[in-house]
């Protein structure tokens, strides 16, 4: 096997991502509307909704709940509501999705739904010599209680996401920390994602993009810059042996 790093998305790629982020989003929108004061406006639900990305209860893949970070979102509103003569602070909009965000996802009651039995499926890539990591938009503490609550955290050699400082995907920087803190070349990583924007950020990190079709994407939105696709992470450690 000549993969030595894997470097996993979060939603739609390790969990469910319509169990967790699309109730998410239909939560936070209303409590958002209400903390810019706009909840007088009902008819502004359903255009957010839309504005990030969520039409007729479904999520568009291409969409920014699917892929950006909160401060990308946050700009999206920002733009979509100055269209409607509505003006907000992109910063305070920006720290009320995070707020907003975290609280559902870091919930006493929120559960993960996986698509393979997690350790099991660490344990082998660990057993292979595979460095392990995450890339995800989400915030950096909302992803580690995700993997604390599924009990991997510890399996993870590195960790990325939205720490108000890091560039989101597709920029390089998370997959350079990676790959220079355990001395990988950019060939002997795959990236695994659900999303467009997974599959260009392994293009322009010189990676091999691995698309699961257990999130947001079907087979021809992945397929542009997508090496494989498969199901799921279920069936990853069979690919990794063919690569």
């Amino acid at each position: 096997m000549r993969i030595k790093g894997v470097l996993f998305d979060k939603d739609g790629t390790l969990i469910d991502f319509f169990s967790l982020w699309l109730k998410a989003a239909t939560e936070v929108i209303p409590k958002l509307m209400k903390e810019l004061s706009i909840d007088s406006m009902p008819e502004m639900k359903e255009y957010l909704l839309n504005t990030i990305g969520v039409r007729d209860g479904a999520v568009d893949p291409n969409g920014g709940l699917s892929y950006k970070s909160y401060g990308e979102i946050a700009e999206d509103i920002k733009e979509a509501l100055a269209e409607k003569d509505v003006y907000v602070d992109v910063s305070r909009t920006h720290k009320l999705l995070v707020k907003l965000f975290e609280e559902f996802a870091t919930g006493e009651n929120v559960q993960f739904q996986t698509f393979t039995p997690m350790k099991e499926m660490l344990t082998s890539l660990k057993r292979e010599g595979i460095y392990v990591g995450l890339a995800t938009a989400d915030t950096l503490h909302s992803a580690r209680v995700c993997l604390e609550k599924l009990d991997i955290l510890e399996m993870f050699d590195f960790v990325g996401g939205d720490d108000g400082i890091m560039q989101p995907k597709p920029h390089p920087e998370m997959f350079d920390l990676f790959t220079q803190r355990y001395k990988l070349q950019p060939e002997e990583v795959a990236i695994v994602g659900d999303t467009p924007n997974d599959m260009l950020f392994a293009k322009q990190c010189g990676a091999i993009a691995i698309g699961v079709l257990s999130g947001v994407s079907n087979k021809e939105d992945l397929m542009e810059n997508g090496d494989y696709i498969i199901s799921s992470v279920d069936e990853l450690l069979s690919l990794l042996h063919t690569i």
